[in-house]
């Protein structure tokens, strides 16, 4: 397994750098827009070049499930767009009720007395958005990191096997350890759901 060919694997799927707040056009955008600006932004995100990113339906559902905020006049800001990136993340792993649950802070906002509640929200919203672009700002440099370790682990367990076998059985092992990673990420992720965000659930109350 070439580390160099692994690298370059990570860092086709992980962009150089995350789509900042400032590159998000602070303008009312109608929903063809929006979905042409996350299109050309998230394109390498793709694994086919067919596939679709976030549709129509998608975000009119996301509105209507109270997840993400309702446009106004069909028109959406640059929240609903920082929005909308966040969810694309969130969907590849989570389910919509999960995402629901986790995405329940930011339609909860701190209301300052000089602010209107519709401020407040957008300031929590831009904040919550720029902090998650800061963690994950070193995501490519983690993960080769994590892979290169993993590498050598298993580089030496399969030390014996024919050189026509070992280079498919390596990436096979890398694959299956990253699957397993994602796995566990996965349930850890649900289990933080589960024990801290259930109790902000909009239906929370009603069935009390």
């Amino acid at each position: 397994m070439d580390k160099e060919e692994l690298y370059s694997l990570i860092d086709e799927i992980i962009p150089d750098q995350p789509i900042a707040l400032s590159d998000i056009p602070d303008i009312e955008l109608y929903i063809d827009q929006v979905t042409d600006f996350i299109e050309k932004k998230l394109s390498l995100q793709k694994r086919h070049s067919k596939d679709k990113l976030l549709t129509k339906t998608m975000i009119n559902n996301y509105a209507k499930a109270g997840i993400l905020i309702p446009p106004r006049r069909k028109r959406y800001s640059r929240q609903h767009i920082a929005l909308l990136l966040l969810l694309y993340n969130s969907k590849q792993v989570l389910s919509i009720n999960d995402i629901s649950l986790l995405f329940s802070i930011l339609r909860q906002p701190t209301i300052k007395h000089d602010e209107s509640e519709d401020a407040a929200s957008n300031s929590w919203i831009d904040l919550v958005y720029n902090l998650v672009q800061e963690i994950n700002d070193e995501q490519a440099e983690q993960l080769k990191q994590i892979c290169a370790r993993q590498r050598e682990v298993i580089r030496e367990k399969t030390s014996g096997i024919d050189d026509e076998t070992r280079e498919l059985t390596d990436w096979f092992l890398m694959a299956m350890f990253l699957i397993s990673q994602a796995g566990v990420q996965k349930r850890l992720a649900e289990t933080i759901i589960d024990r801290h965000f259930k109790d902000n659930s909009p239906t929370k109350g009603k069935s009390d």
